[in-house]
């Protein structure tokens, strides 16, 4: 390796970290040969809240050279209002909270892991197995979700929200002050949020443009959206009535990696914590259902990925959290009505997401990954770039058109 390459690499983990993460998964005595690093996607965005590498580490180990693969997320180096805005909202520290609590409650030999460790987890960086060495990948935001991939991310899903459901029981029995201690875990107020009316002025700006419906609109569209965008965020919040637990909150297609056999996939890995909270665990399950299927699957599958959900769910609860549920008085149709209420929310998330999450990669970049622009895009203006890509693409616009469509006809409308 050349002196650049290694200087390349300790920019981004120090000489300390590596022999940490080698102390933490190899035999004593293992020496560290040579490591190699580089950017997680050569196109577009590995993601939205950070910057993504893969790393290879060459080690000895017990007269062995054993290639250790890890993925590296950090605080951004390239784009100062990007990193300024992760740390004012400390979606890094958050990220390092729930993965000190699955140390405690995943599975470490499970055959099928629902997440995966974290090597190196705090509030500058995550260092995590990388995944893609065995055969994890993730489908392409571009389009939706097909039956196998819908159903596989929601048993493990439902396997993510029981195991945290047994944990808050033994927990509770012990420390029952968790919210005390973890505040940082607690959902944030909506309602003066930019980008929220940001989203409201996209989606108008959508719906107008290229809606076949939207003579049938009301003019304050803009004004209506925006208080209903808050109103579903709203609604994502502790119920001290019912069953709460830590939620990811952000399932998009690329927080969701897969393993295929035969080119169908067996099973799921949720990543990327950074915008988890604590609430009910239907609201997980409906910004699943709508950031990553259509109109159409939903009204031929949603009854049954509920009822496949739920099944694997009290399948891999304790006796104990069991008896807590019936006292919570959450048995199937308490699930429903949990699903009901946050319907809102799914869809409100979808129509403020997909406008970023989908575009074409290096479209994407381009516009939410310069300094000079970001926190324009993010908080003032993102409508002229979305409107923009959508008369260019129209895989792009039908898929944004139709979330728009199904909001305004259910909550404007009262279709």
């Amino acid at each position: 390796m050349s002196e650049a390459e290694k200087k390349g690499v300790l920019d981004v983990l120090t000489e300390k970290q590596l022999h940490y993460i080698v102390a933490r998964m190899c035999e004593p005595g293992s020496q560290i040969i040579s490591y190699d690093l580089k950017p997680a996607c050569e196109e577009g965005l590995a993601g939205f809240l950070g910057e993504h590498f893969r790393m290879t580490l060459c080690v000895n180990e017990s007269n062995f050279v054993r290639k250790i693969h890890l993925f590296v997320k950090i605080v951004p180096t390239r784009n100062k209002p990007k990193a300024d805005f992760i740390e004012q909202n400390q979606f890094f520290k958050k990220e390092a909270l729930v993965f000190q609590l699955l140390e405690h409650i995943q599975e470490v030999n499970c055959v099928k892991p629902w997440c995966t460790k974290a090597v190196i987890h705090n509030e500058k960086m995550l260092v995590m197995p990388d995944l893609s060495i065995h055969g994890y990948k993730t489908c392409s935001s571009q389009t939706y979700f097909d039956r196998n991939h819908v159903f596989v991310s929601a048993t493990s899903l439902a396997r993510f929200h029981a195991a945290f459901a047994n944990y808050f029981t033994k927990r509770n029995q012990q420390k029952p002050d968790f919210l005390e201690e973890n505040g940082l875990i607690i959902e944030q107020e909506f309602s003066d949020s930019q980008w929220l009316l940001c989203a409201a002025k996209v989606t108008y700006n959508i719906l107008i443009e290229f809606s076949s419906k939207a003579k049938h609109y009301p003019a304050d569209l803009e004004e209506k959206l925006a208080q209903l965008y808050i109103q579903g965020y709203a609604s994502l919040k502790n119920n001290g009535d019912t069953l709460n637990l830590v939620i990811h909150k952000d399932l998009w297609a690329n927080n969701i990696l897969f393993q295929y056999k035969n080119d169908v996939p067996i099973n799921a890995v949720l990543i990327d914590f950074q915008l988890s909270t604590y609430a009910p665990p239907a609201f997980d399950l409906m910004s699943l259902l709508y950031l990553t299927t259509s109109n159409e699957f939903r009204d031929r599958y949603e009854s049954e990925v509920l009822q496949t959900y739920y099944g694997v769910f009290s399948e891999n609860l304790d006796d104990a959290t069991k008896r807590r549920l019936q006292d919570l008085k959450y048995d199937f149709e308490g699930f429903l009505t949990w699903c009901k209420k946050a319907r809102m929310f799914g869809m409100a998330q979808a129509s403020a997401t997909l406008p970023c999450v989908c575009m074409d990669p290096e479209v994407g970049k381009s516009t939410f990954d310069n300094p000079d622009t970001y926190m324009e895009r993010l908080t003032e203006n993102r409508f002229k770039p979305v409107v923009e890509h959508a008369r260019e693409n129209i895989q792009y616009r039908l898929k944004l058109l139709e979330v728009s469509e199904e909001f305004v006809g259910k909550y404007v409308l009262g279709m």
